[in-house]
């Protein structure tokens, strides 16, 4: 009798201990290597936990399939012989989502158009008139000047040009 308890005892302590007994697991990003916080891993369907700020959590020695998801990243299913301790997940952001181009509308087209023609009207309206316009910024602008006299000089060089190729 007093063997038969001891048996009894030996195989429900190991039994807790198979039950109580976890794995630690940490979770990457695939692209820069870093933990990766609040993933949910869920165990056979179980209760789901969240990874810690080291992207480190525990799970069950013994289970059938594990399942890591988090928003920013893909979803992946294993089963207990993929599993590694140290486990990379794919960032969404590469996968793009599908994009459509359309042309722009007829009507948004002519009315910027017309908003361009009413801007440069506006502009020749606001522009000096005549010989008696004044601008003191431009007096003290030397590059102003200096881009004036190349831009008179290199006329002059075209009409030079021009000049020699009719004789």
């Amino acid at each position: 009798m007093f063997y038969l308890r001891t048996l009894l005892m030996a195989v429900l302590t190991a039994f807790a201990l198979c039950s109580i007994a976890q794995r630690p697991i940490v979770v990457l990003d695939m692209d820069t290597g870093l933990p990766v916080r609040d993933v949910s891993v869920r165990v056979d369907n179980g209760a789901a936990k969240q990874t810690d700020y080291l992207g480190r959590t525990s799970v069950p020695i013994l289970f059938d399939s594990i399942m890591f998801s988090h928003v920013r990243y893909e979803s992946e299913r294993l089963n207990y012989q993929e599993v590694r301790d140290t486990m990379y997940l794919l960032p969404i952001e590469h996968m793009l989502p599908e994009v459509q181009v359309t042309e722009l509308n007829p009507q948004t087209k002519s009315l910027i158009s017309s908003w361009a023609k009413i801007g440069a009207m506006m502009g020749a309206a606001e522009a000096p008139k005549g010989v008696a316009s004044f601008d003191f910024a431009s007096m003290l602008d030397r590059r102003g000047r200096r881009d004036k006299k190349h831009l008179e000089r290199a006329k002059k060089i075209l009409k030079d040009w021009d000049k020699k190729k009719v004789e």
